[in-house]
């Protein structure tokens, strides 16, 4: 670790002396922006969708993942296995499974397992963050039946080089370093990598965790009308599962590592991700609003297991290589019909190339040897009508899938009014319907005998409505969001409840959020808080945020999950601690080009699982040292 962060060290003085070297700049250049050619917003879902920037918001409080991000928004809840797990993102009562994950508009779930695993993103790459509606969602990937989020990634490129980098020390072990460089090329083109180092001892058995990731793009700006973009993502990374901790009644021997029994401990998970992208963004067409948008991609993904106990009772995946090649076309024509009336009308299609292999290394208690190996091609059509007339905006979508020779019709649209908007005060009313036919895959049916893919394949239909409010009054807002639609891991109707309370003021943050939830994967009631003071300090030379973070968990239902699966089950069995609290600590400072937080987490020092039995690990107690230490430093000219 220690010649890794040598090396970051070494490349980051070696950028920074070449920004000092000045330059003459012609007067060409201070008369035309340097990326005059390039295509604004290129990457986006949706130009109606809620987006907010991760280095503006949580950079300050420390979030290690994008998991721990989304944790902090209205109505989302994250399974937690621990720091380095294969924790997951749910939104209001839905599993995982039905959360779209996109980087820069492109879908990186797993087609054949669903989720998504947290680690294939390095926190430091991620500069804004797109949420889709839970109405909207199913137009833009398979399996999005829930919200959908879109990453949206630094995409630096302006007439000098630069660099980032990101430097984390935590608790059990754990070093984080990414460091990120930008060079141009030209106006019209520049390169980008980013490497990241992580590992950590890992709390309890068997929860050690290595990872390694690089990135690697390169832009092509060659015109206001046309842009290009090549990009290269590896992640490769070992880590220690097993399935939590054997329950006790004494919370000293569940919270300390020496005593507490962790269950079926043998097992190390290999994996290796590689994702390839080619996208271009065009203005074919004389409006320059209309953008011809295609994406060609491959997520090619290579798990193996490794058992150090003989387990013959229950059959487990040792080897698993799935890929998929996917594109994307689309193309947007913008109507504007009047002073007061405009309209875009969106067209499109995606095709999905699937192969899988996958081979037991176990045998059962028959000594069969189980192997699997398939592909199949799904297409779909879908088109989307966005219309805004005065205090009115609506969006009607369309989306026709052909999955394993089954056609299936999804559509849903959703508005907003707004009924009251002057200088101090704005209230807006909105609502959705969405029925979809989506398609889940049973992953354990994937090793079983006999059984072909087609038949581990369920479809179901989902009517889901919603309606919420929203009410501004100068720097507050007050809102409340209501949800139900039909969960087929639960085979129930869902109910669920956001709101809350956000007030941004000059020197005070106040963020509430409140989630209720009548699914057994969600807490009954789940809070959660940011309350921080902020100021500008010495003439604009100190940045300082310092705050807590808040959260109770209300959780009366236990949940089993198989990691080696990646499947759960609801026990209805009693969650053995049914109301949990904890309370982070956090001071941030920008010091000219450099971020540097601190953190005392779990100051009441409380034994908190929000996963049946995962306890989390931030545990010390505000007394206690540090829990962890970020600085991020930029270099800039």
């Amino acid at each position: 670790m220690k010649y890794l962060i040598s090396f970051i060290l070494f490349i980051s003085f070696l950028n920074v002396q070449s920004q000092t070297v000045s330059t003459n700049t012609s007067d060409t250049l201070k008369k035309i922006p340097f990326d005059v050619n390039r295509i604004k917003n290129p990457f986006r879902l949706s130009l109606n969708s809620d987006v907010f920037k991760h280095d503006s918001v949580s950079i300050w409080s420390d979030r290690r993942t994008l998991s721990e991000i989304m944790d902090q928004r209205p109505g989302f809840f994250i399974n937690d296995f621990g720091f380095g797990g294969r924790n997951t993102i749910n939104y209001n009562g839905r599993s995982s499974y039905q959360t779209g994950i996109f980087r820069d508009g492109i879908q990186v779930n797993d087609n054949f397992y669903q989720g998504f695993d947290i680690e294939n993103f390095s926190v430091n790459e991620i500069e804004q963050i797109e949420e889709i509606s839970a109405v909207s969602s199913f137009y833009y990937g398979l399996n999005s039946s829930s919200k959908s989020i879109n990453v949206i990634t630094k995409d630096i490129f302006n007439s000098q080089p630069f660099s980032q980098l990101r430097y984390s020390q935590d608790r059990e072990g754990s070093l984080y370093a990414d460091v990120f460089l930008s060079q141009p090329v030209s106006k019209k083109a520049n390169v980008m990598l980013g490497l990241t180092k992580h590992s950590l001892d890992g709390r309890y058995d068997n929860s050690e965790f290595d990872v390694w990731r690089g990135r690697a793009r390169v832009n092509l700006y060659l015109s206001p009308k046309f842009n290009a973009r090549a990009e290269f993502n590896l992640v490769s990374f070992d880590r220690g599962l097993n399935e939590g901790l054997h329950f006790s009644a004494n919370e000293d021997s569940l919270s300390d590592p020496l005593l507490a029994a962790v269950k079926d401990n043998g097992t190390n998970e290999n994996l290796e991700n590689y994702f390839y992208s080619l996208s271009l963004t065009g203005r074919l067409f004389k409006n320059k609003d209309w953008l011809t948008k295609f994406r060609a991609y491959s997520n090619n993904s290579l798990r193996e297991l490794s058992f150090s106990t003989d387990t013959t009772v229950t059959v487990y995946p040792g080897y698993q290589h799935s890929i998929l090649y996917g594109g994307e076309l689309t193309q947007n024509i913008t109507l504007n019909s009047g002073k007061h009336l405009s309209s875009n009308l969106t067209v499109g299609g995606n095709v999905y190339l699937n192969y899988f292999a996958g081979k037991v290394s176990q045998t059962d208690t028959s000594g069969a040897s189980h192997y699997q190996n398939f592909n199949e091609t799904y297409y779909s059509l879908k088109a989307k009508y966005d219309l805004r007339y005065r205090i009115f905006s609506a969006g009607f979508l369309l989306r026709n899938d052909n999955i394993t020779d089954k056609n299936s019709i999804s559509f849903g649209a959703e508005g907003t009014l707004r009924a009251i908007e002057n200088r101090n005060v704005r209230l807006d009313l909105r609502g959705g319907y969405r029925r979809s036919d989506y398609t889940i895959l049973n992953a354990g049916d994937l090793f079983s005998v006999g059984i072909p893919f087609s038949s581990a394949i369920i479809n179901t239909a989902d009517n889901y409505y919603t309606a919420g409010v929203s009410f501004w009054y100068k720097s507050a807002e007050i809102f409340f969001d209501y949800g139900k639609g039909y969960d087929v891991f639960s085979s129930a109707d869902i109910r669920n409840m956001n709101a809350g309370i956000n007030i941004v003021s000059e020197n005070i943050d106040f963020i509430l959020n409140f989630n209720n939830s009548d699914s057994k994967k969600f807490p009954e009631i789940y809070l959660k808080s940011d309350i921080a003071y902020k100021n500008i300090l010495f003439k604009g030379k100190l940045k300082i945020k310092t705050g807590f973070i808040s959260k109770f968990y209300n959780i009366k239902t236990t949940v089993g999950h198989n990691q080696k699966l990646y499947s759960y089950q609801i026990t209805g069995d009693n969650f053995p601690k049914e109301d949990q609290f904890t309370v982070d600590f956090y001071v941030g400072a920008r010091i000219g080009k450099a971020n540097i937080n601190l953190t005392v987490a779990n100051i009441f020092n409380s034994l908190v699982y929000n996963t049946y039995l995962f306890p989390l690990d931030d545990r010390g107690g505000f007394l206690n040292s540090i829990s962890r230490f970020t600085i991020v430093w930029d270099f800039i000219n």
